[in-house]
C-alpha cells in the first residue's frame, strides 16, 4: 500500500472510537429527554399550586380590608394579621390597595403558569429520531470520506508520476529545439553574409555599366527643373499683373500726399504739412482740435477729410461713394466692416435718389449690391 493511503487510513483509525460517543450521548439525551418531560410536568403543577395559595392569601386580605373599611375610616391605621410584622399600623387605603394590587398580579402570573402550552409531547420523540438520522448521516460521511482521501492519494500519486514523465520529455523537446535553433541561426547568418555580399557585387557591376547614363539624366533633370523654375516666376509676374488690372485699386494709399484728398488744397497742405502731416496716414491719426485750432480748416471739415481719406483708401470706392457713405453716417472702416449689403443698400436708396435728381450722380454710377458687398469685403480684409 502507498505510503498516503497508509497515512490516510491511520487518520481514520479513530473514526469508530467517536461514532461510539455519539451514540453513547445519543442514548443518554434520550432518557434525558424523557426525564426533563417529566419533571416539567411536575414542577409546573408545583409553581402553579404555591401561585394558586398565594393568590387566594391575597384575596382574602383584599377582602379582610374591605371588611375593615366598613368599621373604620380610610386613613386609620390597621395591623394587618398576616404582615403586621413586617408593616405594623399600616393606613386602610394603602392595605386595601396593595392587596388589590398583589391578588391582580399573582392572579396573572398563576394564568399564565396554568394556562401555558406545554411543548408538543410528540416533539422529543422527533428529535430522538433526528439525533438517530444525524448519526447514521455522520457514519456514512466518515465512510465517504474515508473513500475519497484514499482515491485523492492515489490520484496524487498518479499525478506526480506524469508530471515527472512530461518534465523528463519537455527537457529533451527543448534540447533538441535549441540545438535546431542554433544551427538555423548560423545558417541564416551565413545565407546572410552571402547575400550581402552578392548585393555589393552588383550595386559595384550597376554602377560600372550605368554611371555615365545616371550622370546624363541628373544634368538633363537639372536643366528641365531650371526652366521649369524660370517659367513659374514668369508666369508669378503675370498673375500679380493680372490681380492688379482686374481687381479694384483703392483712390488713395497710406503713404499718399494730403492733397490727393478732394478738399484738400494748396494753402490747406502747406499748413498741414507744417504741423508734420506730411501722408494720408498722418491725417487719419491726427487728432481733429488739434488740426482744427492750428490751420484754417474746420473741426467738422478735418472730421469729414479724415472720413473721405478712410474711405477711400477702400478698393472700389471713389468720391462720390465716399460721400455717400459718409451721409449713411459711416466714418471709418470699422463701421463700413459691420454693415450688412442688403441693409445698407436700402440706406442708400434714398441719398442716390436725391444725387440723381441733384446730378451730382447718374444712373450708371449708382452703387449696385454686388459693388457694396465687395467693399464691406474689403473692409474686413
Amino acid at each position: 500500500m502507498a505510503p498516503d493511503n497508509r497515512m490516510a487510513l491511520s487518520y481514520f483509525s479513530e473514526i469508530p472510537v467517536s461514532t461510539e460517543e455519539n451514540n453513547i450521548s445519543i442514548h443518554q439525551t434520550k432518557g434525558i429527554s424523557s426525564e426533563t418531560k417529566m419533571s416539567a410536568h411536575l414542577k409546573r403543577g408545583l409553581i402553579v399550586w404555591i401561585l394558586g395559595f398565594l393568590t387566594f392569601l391575597a384575596a382574602m386580605n383584599t377582602l379582610y380590608a374591605v371588611m375593615l373599611g366598613v368599621e373604620k375610616d380610610a386613613g386609620e391605621p390597621v395591623n394587618p394579621y398576616l404582615i403586621r410584622y413586617v408593616i405594623p399600623d399600616i393606613p386602610l387605603h394603602y392595605y386595601f390597595w396593595g392587596s388589590v394590587v398583589a391578588t391582580c398580579a399573582l392572579l396573572a402570573v398563576t394564568s399564565i403558569f396554568a394556562f401555558r402550552r406545554l411543548p408538543d409531547r410528540h416533539l422529543f420523540w422527533k428529535i430522538d429520531k433526528l439525533e438517530e438520522g444525524i448519526a447514521d448521516n455522520a457514519e456514512t460521511m466518515r465512510a465517504t470520506q474515508r473513500s475519497l482521501l484514499i482515491d485523492l492519494a492515489d490520484g496524487r500519486k498518479a499525478r506526480e508520476e506524469l508530471i515527472g514523465k512530461v518534465d523528463t520529455s519537455l527537457a529533451g523537446t527543448r534540447k533538441e529545439t535549441l540545438s535546431k535553433l542554433e544551427r538555423h541561426g548560423e545558417a541564416i547568418q551565413g545565407m546572410s553574409k552571402d547575400v550581402q555580399r552578392t548585393t555589393r557585387e552588383m550595386v559595384i557591376r550597376i554602377e560600372q555599366e550605368h554611371g555615365k547614363a545616371i550622370e546624363q539624366m541628373n544634368v538633363t533633370l537639372e536643366k528641365a527643373v531650371k526652366k521649369q523654375v524660370a517659367q513659374i516666376k514668369a508666369m508669378t509676374k503675370k498673375v500679380e499683373k493680372l490681380e492688379q488690372t482686374l481687381l479694384p485699386q483703392p483712390k488713395l494709399t497710406s503713404q499718399n500726399k494730403p492733397e490727393a484728398i478732394k478738399g484738400i488744397g494748396r494753402q490747406l497742405g502747406k499748413e498741414l504739412k507744417a504741423l508734420g502731416i506730411t501722408t494720408v496716414a498722418d491725417l487719419i491719426t491726427a487728432d481733429s482740435r488739434t488740426l482744427a485750432k492750428e490751420t484754417r480748416a474746420t473741426r467738422d471739415m478735418i472730421k469729414h477729410l479724415q472720413t473721405a481719406a478712410q474711405l477711400l483708401m477702400i478698393p472700389g470706392i471713389d468720391e462720390n461713394h465716399a460721400e455717400l457713405l459718409e451721409e449713411t453716417g459711416i466714418t471709418t472702416r470699422k463701421d463700413l466692416a459691420r454693415q450688412e449689403p442688403i441693409q445698407l443698400s436700402q440706406k442708400l436708396q434714398p441719398i442716390v435718389k436725391t444725387y440723381i435728381e441733384q446730378k451730382k450722380l447718374t444712373k450708371r454710377e449708382k452703387p449696385t449690391i454686388e459693388e457694396i458687398s465687395s467693399w464691406i469685403k474689403q473692409a474686413k480684409i
